[in-house]
């Protein structure tokens, strides 16, 4: 912070040493500056002229493109010139020559000196063109803006009209340029284009006869081989069918069989059920008897008295000795008549019984042995009727498999399904090749979409302009080139008939703009005497001398100091 203070106060003090030197400078640099300023410099007077533009036109373009647009918007270009352009030619020697020889000024000023001292604006957002003319004399520079005001429309509109005739030239010679170039392009564009979509519908056309070709064989031999299978196996299930129908022990005969057989138990049925009664009725009065038989005693007591006995009566009246004995009473035990008759009846029940208990079992023997005779023929019947049925139904699926491989023999789309059924659903190898001739039409149908696509195209020209066409295009990379190849040259006709017809246009446009007299600038103020002039600034002459001057002197001030500490180093050393 010292060595800051010291370096400060060191320019300081070399300010204060040689401040008569820079005040001296300055002050001599300022009145220099005034008394040229005021007595020697000649006062400029400006004379202003203002013009309005009507529609100018506000961006810029290079020579190149503004000939171009100019060539194909004459309209545009004619009508609205831009205000740098007019800018440039107020500016324009001829134009300046013109003024000058009109003032009779050709011995005091040039066109190059004129220029000069014309300076052309455009306030800010806005349609004015301003031109200041500045001269040491106000009354020169009062009639040049005056003439520029009067003369620079007129001029303005020569121009354009010279411009529109070499436009017309210009326009007129690119025409027959374009129309030249758009016959050629026309014809490579339709000789590209007959080769094309004849490429594209003879390469459609070969593959589709090459995959139709393909698939009529295939599905030829498929149907053959089906029909000729199914008619093998429809044969087979006939003769088996028929063969099993001819067999001696066939159904017809088990039924008969049978039905004696039934007959036979049924019979043995009903003998059972009428013993069954019959031994149920027997069984009842077997126990009504046995019940009978429990309530009687098989022996019997009987009291007698004397008179119930014809003897003994007898006797007492032949003997009066038993006369007492009268009234006596004997007991005698005797077999019970009653039992032993229901003892009879009991056991001639029994014997009844088992008569009729044999003879059950014999019938029911033959009952069952009839039965089991039932069953086995029934049994041999079910698998004669399962056998039949079996042989029905395939005899029944061979005639359905005969007839599909008939129908696909006649019709091959009806193979195209694989819910088609018959031996295609059944057999591996005739599924597989069946599958095979799926795809064999799918790359049919791919290959007819194919076609019509190029036959649409060789109809239709305009289909090629879809990149997205599909078709042959989207698969042959060299077919998909050739497209862009043609999109190519249907641009560059495209482009060619545009700037043909643009610049048909544009040649009839500018052919009646060179007749008109088309008015786009026009004088909007003119111009005064100026009274005042308007240089040089002497006031703003004298500051910039004087501080010009100060920076210098202070800069020699210290080239000054420099130089003394330098000599007086030497000094020392020496």
């Amino acid at each position: 912070m010292e060595d800051e203070e010291i370096e400060l106060r060191d320019y300081i003090n070399v300010l204060v040493r040689w401040k008569k030197l820079i005040i001296g400078l300055t002050v001599i640099a300022m009145l220099v500056t005034g008394l040229l300023s005021y007595f020697v410099l000649p006062k400029e007077y400006e004379a202003t002229t203002t013009f309005l533009v009507s529609n100018p036109q506000i961006s810029t373009t290079n020579q190149l493109s503004t000939l171009y647009d100019q060539a194909t918007n004459p309209i545009n270009f004619i009508s609205n010139p831009s205000i740098e352009t007019y800018s440039q030619l107020v500016k324009d020697p001829s134009f300046l020559s013109t003024i000058i020889s009109e003032n009779g000024f050709s011995k005091e000023l040039t066109p190059e000196i004129l220029s000069k001292k014309i300076n052309v604006t455009n306030p800010k957002n806005s349609n004015l063109i301003v031109v200041s003319v500045s001269l040491n004399d106000p009354e020169k520079a009062y009639k040049i803006a005056k003439m520029i005001g009067e003369k620079f429309p007129k001029y303005a509109q020569d121009l354009n009209k010279a411009d529109m005739s070499w436009l017309v030239t210009y326009i007129e010679n690119q025409l027959q340029e374009t129309s030249k170039d758009l016959e050629t392009k026309e014809k490579v564009y339709k000789d590209s284009l007959s080769t094309f979509v004849s490429d594209i519908l003879n390469t459609a056309k070969q593959e589709l006869q090459k995959k139709e070709t393909a698939y009529v064989i295939e599905a030829s031999k498929l149907a053959t081989d089906e029909l000729n299978l199914a008619l093998t196996n429809l044969i087979k299930a006939t003769s088996d069918y028929q063969s099993f129908l001819a067999t001696p022990d066939n159904i017809t005969v088990l039924t008969n069989e049978i039905n004696v057989r039934l007959s036979e138990f049924t019979n043995y049925q009903s003998k059972l059920s009428d013993l069954k009664i019959s031994i149920e009725t027997n069984h009842a009065k077997l126990a009504d008897l046995v019940s009978q038989i429990s309530k009687e005693s098989q022996f019997i007591t009987l009291t007698q008295s004397v008179a119930d006995s014809q003897f003994l009566t007898q006797l007492v009246q032949d003997n009066p000795n038993f006369k007492e004995l009268v009234h006596l009473q004997m007991e005698s035990t005797q077999l019970n008549p009653l039992y032993e008759q229901l003892k009879s009846n009991i056991a001639s029940l029994k014997a009844t019984l088992a008569e009729i208990t044999s003879e059950q079992r014999e019938v029911q023997n033959m009952s069952t042995q009839t039965l089991n005779e039932i069953y086995s023929l029934q049994k041999k019947l079910s698998e004669k009727q399962v056998t039949l049925e079996k042989l029905q139904k395939n005899l029944d699926l061979a005639r359905d498999d005969y007839s599909n491989a008939f129908s696909h023999y006649g019709d091959y789309s009806t193979m195209l399904s694989l819910n088609t059924g018959g031996l295609l659903a059944r057999i591996p190898t005739l599924k597989s090749r069946q599958e095979q001739l799926i795809s064999l039409k799918r790359e049919l149908d791919e290959a007819q979409a194919n076609y019509n696509i190029a036959f649409s195209i060789y109809k239709d020209n305009s289909a090629l302009g879809n990149i997205d066409i599909g078709g042959l295009i989207a698969l042959n990379p060299t077919l998909k080139e050739d497209q862009l190849k043609y999109l190519s040259l249907k641009r560059e006709l495209s482009l060619a008939q545009q700037k043909y017809d643009l610049l048909k246009t544009s040649y009839s446009q500018a052919k009646i703009l060179g007749t008109m007299n088309i008015e786009n600038i026009k004088l909007a103020l003119g111009p005064i005497v100026p009274e005042k002039p308007v240089g040089p600034h002497k006031l703003l002459n004298v500051a910039i001398a004087g501080i010009a001057t100060l920076f210098f002197s202070i800069l020699l001030a210290f080239f000054l100091e420099y130089m003394q500490g330098s000599n007086g180093k030497k000094e020392e050393k020496a």
